[in-house]
């Protein structure tokens, strides 16, 4: 079976398509693999960052319990 030029043109734009679909989803998949490594590196660095803080946090004072009043009480 013969092609004509209309039709190896069509096939040829359709493996040019194809390739650069196929680049195109490469890329994506390389990005996407990048951005799930940066944020598994920003995750850990908070939390490094947390446990840092909550380290230096200085402990909070108990209240001071609240005094009995003292003296008299006079009444009329």
């Amino acid at each position: 079976m013969t092609l004509t030029n209309l039709e190896r043109e069509l096939l040829s734009c359709v493996e040019e398509l194809g390739k650069g679909v196929e680049d195109c989803m490469r890329r994506l998949i390389e990005q996407e693999r990048s951005l799930a490594r940066l944020q598994k590196e920003l995750h850990e660095s908070l939390n490094g960052l947390e446990q840092s803080l909550q380290a230096t946090e200085p402990k909070p004072e108990p209240e001071p319990e609240a005094k009995q009043p003292r003296g008299f009480r006079f009444r009329r």
